[in-house]
């Protein structure tokens, strides 16, 4: 019962991801793609340890690893599109065949399994396929980047509160000394010739 039923295949001339960011471009919508971000490649490695870097390659690590992840989010609403398109193309593909094979009363998986034999749809299934596992990539790629992000915040954060309390004890020194310069000066006054 292996009945192979072709499908015509239509040809997209632009693809769907690619109409859809035209559409926004025009609206004026800005896509934080390579050609807007300056992504610093070499302040995207996390050093051994975090506190012996200077403050400064600190704020150039936070600012290329948050940039990166604006891109990837950018990545990751194409590749969003672009599996729409691939399940358009699986669904097209394997309509017919479907239609066909419900005819029989054949399990879901085996009729399933029929379908994806077919030279075309197992090219649109794999690709498919092979774009989802692209999106979990990305998306695990950005929760990286998240953590990386908050260990560089934690970081400066760490820094500005050892720079505020170090401010703080140096204040509390002037006032001390502040203090006993005034009490002196006080009790000099006390003094009566």
């Amino acid at each position: 019962m292996s009945k192979t039923i072709k499908v015509k295949k239509k040809a997209e001339e632009i693809p769907y991801f690619a109409k859809i960011e035209d559409e926004l471009k025009a609206q004026g919508v800005l896509l934080m793609d390579t050609d807007n971000l300056n992504i610093d490649r070499e302040y995207l490695v996390l050093p051994k340890n975090l506190t012996d870097i200077t403050t400064r390659d600190l704020g150039e690590m936070l600012n290329a690893f948050t940039q990166q992840k604006i891109f990837q989010r950018t990545v990751m609403g194409r590749l969003e599109l672009v599996i729409e398109s691939a399940e358009r193309m699986y669904y097209n593909a394997s309509a017919l065949m479907y239609e066909e094979y419900s005819k029989s009363k054949m399990s879901e998986k085996a009729k399933e399994r029929l379908i994806n034999q077919d030279p075309e749809v197992k090219k649109a299934h794999e690709f498919l396929n092979d774009k989802v596992n692209q999106l979990n990539m990305v998306s695990k790629s950005i929760a990286n980047i998240e953590d990386a992000i908050f260990l560089l915040s934690r970081e400066v954060t760490r820094r500005n509160s050892d720079f505020e309390n170090e401010n703080r004890s140096v204040n509390v020194r002037k006032n001390a000394r502040s203090e006993e310069h005034t009490s002196e000066l006080q009790s000099h006054s006390e003094i009566s010739y």
